[in-house]
C-alpha cells in the first residue's frame, strides 16, 4: 500500500506539472529534458518533483526534511541543489539533501510504469504536504541543478 500511495501521489503531481507543458496526453509519456553531464563531476540540470508520504524510506529511516529520492545507486550520497536563473545559469543554493529513498518517477518510455528516477532522469524531494509541493514548484520550477557529493549528510 505504501508504494502504491506514493506512486499515485507522484503520478498525480507529475501529471499536474506536465499538463500542457511537455506532457503529451495522447501518449501519456513524460517528456523530460536530457540530463547532460555527470552529476558526480559537475552540476547538471535535472527534473525535480516532490513527494509527501510520511513513511519509511528505502534505507529504513523515517521521511523528513532533507531527504531526496533518486537512483538506487545514489543511496548514501548527498545532493547539492541549486535553483536555475532565468538565463539558465546556476542560481541560488537551495540546500543539501540526503539520498535516503528511491522511487520509480514518471513514465518516459510509454510502458505505463515510472522510470525517470530509476534511470537518473529525475529526483523526488520530500516535503511535508501536497501544499508544500506546490509551493516548491512555484518557487523553483520543474528543473534544478544537482551536484552529487560522495558522502552522507
Amino acid at each position: 500500500m505504501k508504494k502504491t500511495k506514493r506512486m499515485l501521489l507522484t503520478i498525480l503531481f507529475a501529471a499536474a506539472l506536465f499538463f500542457g507543458s511537455g506532457f503529451e496526453s495522447h501518449s501519456k509519456i513524460a517528456k523530460l529534458e536530457p540530463v547532460i553531464g555527470d552529476p558526480f563531476i559537475e552540476p547538471v540540470k535535472i527534473r525535480v518533483t516532490c513527494y509527501c508520504e510520511h513513511s519509511k524510506t528505502a534505507t529504513g529511516v523515517q521521511t523528513r526534511d532533507g531527504i531526496i529520492a533518486g537512483k538506487k545507486e545514489w543511496l548514501g550520497y548527498t545532493a547539492e541543489l541549486n535553483a536555475i536563473n532565468p538565463d539558465g545559469t546556476i542560481g541560488e543554493f537551495v540546500g543539501f539533501y540526503e539520498f535516503k529513498d528511491t522511487g520509480a518517477g514518471m513514465d518516459t518510455d510509454g510502458d505505463g510504469k515510472g522510470d525517470s528516477i530509476k534511470c537518473g532522469q529525475s529526483v523526488d524531494v520530500w516535503v511535508n504536504s501536497l501544499s508544500d509541493a506546490y509551493k516548491w514548484r512555484d518557487k523553483y520550477g520543474d528543473y534544478m541543478f544537482i551536484k552529487i557529493i560522495k558522502g552522507d549528510g
